[in-house]
């Protein structure tokens, strides 16, 4: 049994905003794709949504405006030749990511996520016939089965909410719309790099085999890219490093106990931060960190510290007062050194 990749890109096209609006739609959006740990780019579709346990949810990326269900079709052959390959039991969800449909084709316009029953009826029928066109299907063939697991997304969201969102906390302005906006830009240029190398007629056995291409990110490096880019570093490839605003609180230590403590603080903050069921709570502690030096970023260690709920603390794993003062002085370092 062998998957074989074909109609890949093999120049180094730029990537489209949509795309990449595709994976961080599988990355932020829903509770349901919380299995999703690796982000393929150009292998199985456009992009690809992958578990450890090798489910893959499979999409494909359209930002041409003024869709028609006739169109819609054609452009689900991508994800109907996955439906039928041999890596069929592996797709758990087909999608199609679009802009905002004309709602004289949909029953109910106000939904960004449906079903094909969505569409009125004889406007479903041209989304069926516009896929056994493309595909030279028989006109009696059954597609009942790949239609029932096909999510018809609308992007409906800007560029920087995406990004926010990969934040894992509830909306909260921690900096302006062009910041997160570069960091978007930043992302889709990374996606487009993973495209260099050529794949073409490339064959695997088995979905985990993808990740030897590289064409790959996955959700713990877009976490660590966003967070490297609020604080201003690489958070959790420094060694032993000491913010210098945190020097003040290893004076009593001597050289050997500073060594050790620097070093018990940066594990502290890599376990806090990699625990997959502490992460919120990290990014809550982290989001109130931020807000503190809001408007004034030289703000002392102590000051943030004594305006923190404990709470937040208590309820974030792995992180004692130590790793907190850590935490804070590794931003203000990082938003003084932006200053």
């Amino acid at each position: 049994m062998t998957y074989t990749f074909t109609n890949t890109e093999r120049n180094n096209l730029k990537a489209s905003v949509f795309e990449t609006k595709s994976l961080l739609y599988l990355a932020t959006k829903s509770k349901k794709y919380k299995d999703i740990t690796v982000f393929t780019v150009d292998c199985f579709n456009d992009v690809g949504g992958m578990s450890d346990k090798e489910s893959i949810w499979d999409v494909q990326a359209k930002g041409e405006k003024s869709l028609t269900p006739r169109k819609i079709g054609r452009y689900l052959i991508t994800l109907y030749k996955n439906y039928v390959s041999v890596f069929s039991p592996f797709f758990q969800e087909f999608i199609f990511f679009m802009p905002p449909l004309g709602e004289q084709y949909l029953n109910n316009s106000t939904l960004s996520c449906y079903e094909i029953d969505n569409f009125k009826e004889a406007q479903r029928f041209k989304v069926i016939e516009g896929l056994k066109s493309a595909a030279n299907l028989e006109e009696d063939i059954d597609l009942s089965g790949f239609l029932a697991k096909v999510l018809f997304v609308e992007d409906r969201t800007d560029e920087c909410t995406y990004v926010k969102r990969i934040m894992q906390f509830k909306s909260l302005k921690l900096n302006s719309d062009s910041f997160y906006s570069a960091i978007f830009k930043e992302i889709r240029d990374k996606q487009t790099s993973l495209k260099n190398s050529d794949i073409e007629n490339t064959r695997i056995t088995r979905p985990n085999e993808v990740l030897q291409l590289d064409r790959h990110l996955t959700s713990e490096k877009l976490q660590v890219f966003v967070l490297n880019r609020l604080i201003g570093g690489d958070v959790f490839s420094r060694g032993n490093y000491l913010p210098s605003s945190y020097a003040i609180f290893t004076r009593s230590l001597d050289e050997e106990e500073i060594e050790d403590h620097i070093f018990e603080q940066n594990a502290a903050l890599s376990r806090a931060f990699f625990d997959k069921n502490n992460q919120k709570n990290f990014w809550r502690l982290f989001a109130a960190i931020f807000k503190e030096f809001d408007g004034d970023s030289s703000k002392k260690v102590h000051q943030v510290i004594e305006s923190i709920d404990e709470k937040l603390i208590e309820r974030t794993a792995h992180i004692d007062m130590d790793a907190t003062r850590f935490l804070v002085a590794m931003i203000r370092d990082g938003l003084l050194s932006d200053n």
